[in-house]
């Protein structure tokens, strides 16, 4: 009987170093693993504290170009409420003219809106001068060639 108590024993003290040796190779591993998690998380901070400067610049340049923008956007009010009004002018004339074009001749009506006819044109003489103008730099020279068009002068002074 005391010889199966000390093979009884003998399994006991088998199985608790088993049981030592698989929890300690375990917290090993787990060991392991905590310290290459750390190492990339230091690693995934550094890069995240070198990114914020930059984030934090693109968002502060991001919120100048928005309110630039919405600055831009109000300014442009005046310009539709004026192309707003000039419609509503030539829609006047237009009604005006049709009203009256059966009670005048033909010569009279030519007479009446010629005014008309050349504020058109030249608002588009202007309208055309404006949009060449923005094309060009502002510190561009223009000058008349021979063929009386605008042309820009080279830094050299010849025309380009």
């Amino acid at each position: 009987m005391e010889g199966i108590i000390y093979v009884a024993l003998l399994l006991i003290s088998i199985a608790f170093a088993i049981i030592v040796a698989y929890t300690s190779l375990l917290l090993y591993r787990i060991s392991k693993t905590m310290k290459t998690m750390a190492k990339t998380v230091n690693e995934v901070e550094k890069e995240v504290e070198a990114l914020t400067p930059r984030l934090k610049e693109t968002i502060y340049e991001t919120d100048k170009i928005v309110d630039d923008i919405g600055i831009k956007l109000k300014s442009t009010d005046n310009l539709f409420d004026t192309v707003e009004n000039v419609g509503s002018s030539m829609n006047a004339v237009n009604q005006t003219i049709h009203n009256s074009s059966d009670k005048l001749s033909k010569t009279e009506m030519e007479r009446k809106t010629k005014p008309f006819v050349e504020g058109i044109k030249w608002s588009e003489v202007a309208f055309t001068l404006y949009s060449k103008w923005k094309k060009k730099s502002k510190n561009e020279l223009m000058v008349q060639n021979q063929s009386h068009s605008l042309v820009p002068l080279n830094k050299t002074g010849k025309e380009g």
